[in-house]
């Protein structure tokens, strides 16, 4: 039987015109993808590098007036250097550790902004506060978009037809009654064409992988979420041969099947999640953008205009601060004082957008298990840092480091002093904590399951069809 299978494979398909392009657009397409991958990190890394060392230089400068200062022994300094109002921090979410494999949100939300008391958190991702986290987004190709959207099509292509183009040309007959038994041989063939396909595209993606872009080399955190991403793209896989297998199995003409299994990948990787956009919308509506955005100018402006009684309710609140005498103006202790105020008025209209796109967030949760791309999307997006979670993690993380610079300068700028150089060098630069790879398996977990028993059954019921008699087989 092998020998059979492994005959009539290398005549039609192995050394044949189809295998040989099947091939050869793996490597192609695999090659393009993790070229395109690698690219776009290369330059989000090197966009980043520039905006953070300008930003350096400029602090680097401002601490050097600071020293200046200091050293400056009770002699009178300009009254404008080293304000602490005037620090600006970048924070950046750098390129996730498998950045390459998807790109996923880096083209869509920001992932570098600048900490400065001058702007509130309601202002810090004004731009994209809103943006719809719950579609399946579609961008630049790269290795989890090959999964996803080609990968099926390939497994189709070259496995819809291994039986019926046998039946319909009066081969069936023949090749049962030389090997006595037809369902080791459907079965070594879907299993040869696929892995041959999973093989070659396996191997690209470990040779991408092991090819870390960038200066910072292979780390240990890239190959555990290499790890979890191919584990993902396999499962995946395991669905889509579950799912042929099942169709080659139960349906006779080889235009049903390829016509019946097209079908569903378009409503898998298209129509699902549109449908599943729409409902989460409709059930958990975002709160008005034009209101939300009057009622955060409403809110700044009351407390521009409250900036004295804030004065005098701050002071009350720390009667250890002593008020400089310096010539400084009051609009850096009002801007503060202000923005601080405008953060505490604004914080429930930012909760209502997040606890709405949370709720959007888990109805989509709940839909993925109508679509297998859905939940294949989710996982290698995640294990490959191209994920929206990421980006609203960082954008947390960015406005409670604005929090915490803001708080350690606040007494500063209202008593119209400056930090002491100790003070400014205990302020941490600004570190984006990546979730592991063990978390995100874990987070993960539910939803891989299912996608596996539903390959499971598929196969089993695919196995019990092909058992059957062999003239109902052959019919």
């Amino acid at each position: 039987m092998k020998s059979i299978t492994y005959f009539l494979e290398r005549r039609t398909f192995l050394f044949a015109a189809p295998g040989i392009a099947l091939v050869a657009s793996l490597f192609i397409l695999g090659g393009y993808a993790a070229y395109s991958g690698k690219s776009q990190v290369a330059r989000i890394t090197q966009a980043q590098a520039d905006y953070v060392q300008i930003r350096d230089d400029a602090l680097d400068a401002w601490r050097d007036e600071l020293v200046r200062v200091e050293s400056a022994s009770g002699a009178s300094a300009p009254a404008y250097a080293a304000r602490p109002m005037n620090i600006r921090k970048p924070a950046v979410a750098p390129a996730a550790p498998l950045g390459d494999f998807a790109i996923g949100a880096s083209d869509l939300l920001p992932a570098q902004t600048e900490l400065s008391a001058w702007v509130n958190p309601a202002d810090l991702f004004n731009e994209y506060e809103f943006a719809n986290p719950t579609l399946l987004s579609v961008g630049r190709f790269d290795l989890s978009m090959m999964v996803v959207l080609l990968l099926p099509l390939l497994m189709v292509a070259a496995s819809f037809d291994i039986w019926s183009a046998e039946r319909e040309s009066t081969r069936a007959r023949l090749v049962a009654a030389q090997v006595g038994a037809v369902k080791p041989l459907i079965w070594s063939r879907l299993i040869f064409r696929n892995a041959l396909i999973w093989g070659v595209f396996t191997l690209v993606a470990l040779a991408a992988g092991l090819m870390a872009p960038g200066a910072a080399g292979l780390s240990s955190a890239r190959l555990a979420n290499l790890a979890g991403w191919i584990g993902a793209a396999w499962i995946y896989g395991a669905f889509w041969f579950a799912l042929i297998a099942f169709a080659v199995a139960y349906f006779r003409r080889s235009e049903t099947i390829a016509a019946t299994l097209f079908a569903l990948w378009a409503g898998f990787v298209f129509l699902t999640p549109a449908i599943g956009g729409a409902v989460s919308e409709a059930l958990y509506p975002p709160p008005s953008k034009l209101a939300a955005l009057s009622e955060m100018r409403d809110a700044k402006s009351e407390a521009g205009k409250a900036t004295a009684e804030l004065t005098k309710g701050f002071l009350a609140d720390h009667p250890e601060m002593t008020v400089s005498d310096d010539d400084v103006p009051f609009y850096y202790a009002g801007t503060w004082l202000a923005n601080r105020e405008a953060a505490t008025r604004t914080a429930p209209i930012m909760r209502a957008f997040e606890e709405s796109r949370q709720q959007r967030q888990e109805t989509i949760n709940l839909l993925q298990y109508l679509s297998p791309a859905v939940i294949a999307n989710r996982a290698l997006l995640s294990f490959a840092g191209g994920d929206v979670d990421r980006y609203r993690a960082y954008q947390a993380e960015a406005r409670a480091a604005l929090a915490d610079l803001s708080g350690r300068i606040g007494p500063a700028v209202v008593a119209k002093q400056r930090l002491s150089l100790e003070a400014y060098d205990a302020i941490a630069p600004f570190a984006f904590t990546e979730t592991n790879a063990g978390d995100k398996a874990r987070n993960l977990a539910a939803p891989a399951a299912f996608l596996l028993a539903l390959a499971l059954a598929l196969g089993w019921g695919a196995r019990r069809r092909l058992g059957a008699p062999l003239e109902k087989i052959l019919l």
